[in-house]
């Protein structure tokens, strides 16, 4: 009887020693108005990496930051003092101040109403189920962070563990060729004798795209295996299982919101495609159109023959610039902050390096459109002569006689002095020139005659305009002579002048005409001349 009247009087003062406790605690916190920090930040609860709850307002002047450091402070002391022991939660007085999260019996922190994330779909009770939950996970883990042989346990996976890695990475890796070579056999070779006849189907083709394949399939298996890995190793350990569940988390939260994103994608990327398609079609017809015109199958008064390709590259480039803009709001991800940046970003860079290749676009643009060349014409730009090959917007290519092909940017073109062969050509050749100068004892009429004659044994000198001859100077010693002559092929002007010159030299020395003119002081005793019989002496050759 005695026992029981004992056993009764420490149960009372027990019982009477938790409700002291509570309700002190109560009226504390009943006598306290709750506060909201200025800048409404949400400090998490985080001991041994798991976050036990989330403080977003706080408690009289004690901020949100004062509620987490008290927590953690007074759950070491109730671990120090009390040991692991049970997780329970209770009400505090009055009704609807907030719940308290206890330990052994001992408040370590309390989850307030406004701690509560309503626009999230929290309550308080899922609010103090996660608390309890989360601090019982941590209550095991420091329990088995003072268990030796769980720990020794633990070691023995991570080790396990390892091993199975290296031996799965080890496999792939010898897997890799065996793949390539099976791909080869029943892949890349039918697909290749399929589609034998079709352009850029090749079997060093097929081989690199499989080889592509194989890499970014086994890439994604070692990514596999170390995820795995990572989040069993993790699992093991109490300080670190934390990290095995946020991972699992994480991972597959990203997937699942990226597979949803994907969805919510489809019907933006379907009308992006219809952009694009339309805009193919689009572009496909226009090019149709001036390709007849480049041709000479189509003719208007508004578009010109030479600038119908500039035109339709132009044209091509505005349409497409006018699609981007239209698919721009479709893409995914067109609005979030990330993908304005980097366009803010592009933008900037493509200002500040387009300067050059916008002077020379607007140099190219008024070359087109101005005519001022054409392509197949024969020019003289600066030093350089020849063929006019292409007229970019960006730069013209010259063909030169010694097989070199001169790109010139537009921008220095346009301040250069062109000189067009090929322009005036039509109807009377090229007119080209050579000088020569001939002393006072020469008759000016024998001499005009026999460069009249030397221009008629010249291939490729036109009959029509006929050459002429202009006494142009009546210097000191001689007299300046120039031939102007027309030809009929102004790219092979080099080649033309080149006989023309030796058939002066020829009809001169056959009728003694030396062609001398130095400053001198007297004649020479002998004349000048190079008799007919030496014109081919070696190594010339006679034609």
């Amino acid at each position: 009887m005695m026992r029981k009247i004992v056993g009764l009087i420490c149960i009372l003062l027990m019982a009477w020693t938790s409700l002291a406790y509570a309700a002190e605690a109560n009226s504390i916190l009943a006598n306290t108005e709750v506060s909201q920090n200025e800048d409404n930040e949400a400090l998490p609860l985080t001991v041994d990496n798991r976050t036990l709850a989330v403080f977003r307002v706080g408690i009289s002047s004690y901020t949100q930051r004062d509620r987490v450091e008290a927590a953690k402070l007074r759950l070491a002391r109730i671990i120090k003092t009390k040991g692991l022991g049970k997780v329970s939660s209770m009400p505090v007085i009055p009704p609807g101040v907030g719940m308290a999260i206890l330990l052994d019996g001992q408040m370590v922190f309390t989850i307030q109403p406004g701690d509560i994330n309503e626009l999230a779909g929290e309550t308080m009770p899922s609010a103090v189920e996660r608390a309890t939950e989360q601090l019982s996970l941590l209550i095991n883990d420091r329990r088995e962070l003072n268990n030796p042989k769980q720990l020794l346990f633990a070691g023995l996976h991570t080790l396990v563990a390892s091993v199975v890695l290296f031996l799965g990475l080890w496999i792939l890796s010898r897997a890799r060729p065996r793949m390539l070579k099976l791909g080869h056999s029943y892949l890349a070779l039918p697909i290749a004798r399929i589609a034998k006849n079709t352009v850029g189907v090749t079997i060093a083709s097929l081989n690199q795209s499989l080889q592509w394949v194989v890499r970014i399939f086994l890439g994604l298996l070692i990514l596999s295996l170390l995820y795995s890995w990572a989040s069993y190793v993790f699992l093991q350990f109490p300080l670190t299982r934390a990290w095995s569940e946020n991972l699992n988390v994480t991972i597959f939260g990203f997937l699942s919101k990226a597979g949803l994103a994907v969805l919510d994608a489809v019907p933006g990327l379907l009308v992006v495609a219809f952009i694009v398609v339309c805009t193919r079609y689009l572009s496909m017809l226009m090019a149709f159109f001036f390709n007849r015109i480049e041709r000479g199958e189509l003719s208007f008064a508004w578009f010109d023959r030479d600038t119908a390709g500039t035109t339709r590259r132009i044209l091509s480039v505005l349409i497409w610039l006018l699609a981007l803009a239209m698919i721009y709001p479709y893409l995914p991800g067109a609005n979030t902050e990330a993908f304005k940046g980097l366009s803010v970003i592009v933008g900037l860079m493509v200002s500040l390096g387009a300067s050059s290749v916008v002077g020379q676009f607007a140099s190219g643009f008024i070359l087109v459109y101005s005519k001022s060349l054409k392509q197949g014409e024969f020019v003289q730009i600066g030093n350089t002569e020849g063929t006019v090959a292409h007229i970019g917007l960006f730069a013209t290519k010259i063909h030169t006689n010694l097989r070199e092909e001169i790109s010139i940017p537009n921008s220095v073109l346009f301040g250069q002095n062109v000189v067009n062969y090929s322009r005036l050509a039509t109807n009377g050749g090229v007119i080209s020139q050579i000088v020569v100068t001939i002393g006072y004892d020469v008759a000016w009429r024998q001499v005009e005659a026999m460069l009249l004659m030397a221009a008629q044994q010249t291939a490729g000198v036109r009959a029509d305009p006929p050459p002429r001859v202009f006494q142009t100077g009546l210097l000191d010693f001689y007299v300046e002579y120039h031939l102007r002559v027309a030809l009929d092929e102004p790219q092979r002007r080099m080649e033309i002048l080149h006989d023309l010159n030796g058939k002066v030299q020829d009809v001169f020395n056959t009728y003694g005409i030396q062609i001398m003119s130095p400053n001198y002081r007297s004649d020479p005793e002998h004349e000048k001349l190079v008799p007919v019989e030496q014109w081919y002496r070696e190594p010339a050759k006679k034609e």
